[in-house]
């Protein structure tokens, strides 16, 4: 009896092991995907681990410093290797958005912005219609 609740004890840590293993965000193959998706002429300055921690967190935030007449870019990656479900959304230093990657419905992989203005932006994630909860995203510049 003793040998059997161990075993049963040994079989629960393990099932419960591996659903756990499953349920953490691997945002670094994810990553690699983005990274690839910059367009040639950016580049690389950073990436982005977006971890929604399976549902909760709902929206995932970093600040960043934009200088003027350079050229910024987004792009994303996420379960299927595209930007579905997730969306990033560049704001301003007064909280004014300035550009999304989700209009009309459509989850596009990234943006592009041109910025007008040296200073602080609010670059923010936030899921829609996602199962996942987990992406990367890559930033990238061309003056």
């Amino acid at each position: 009896m003793k040998k059997l609740l161990i075993i049963l004890a040994a079989f629960m840590t393990l099932s419960f092991m591996a659903i756990n293993a499953q349920a953490q965000c691997n945002a670094e193959l994810y990553n690699n995907i983005a990274l690839k998706k910059l367009a040639p002429g950016y580049t690389f300055v950073k990436s982005y681990r977006i971890d929604g921690k399976g549902g909760q967190r709902k929206k995932i935030e970093y600040t960043c410093v934009f200088s003027k007449d350079t050229s910024y870019q987004i792009r994303m990656a996420g379960k299927d290797g595209g930007p579905k479900g997730l969306i990033a959304t560049l704001y301003d230093s007064k909280r004014s958005q300035l550009s999304t990657s989700y209009v009309s419905d459509r989850f596009f992989n990234g943006w592009v912005y041109k910025c007008n203005a040296t200073g602080i932006y609010y670059l923010s994630f936030t899921f829609k219609d996602s199962k996942s909860f987990c992406g990367a995203a890559v930033l990238g510049f061309r003056r």
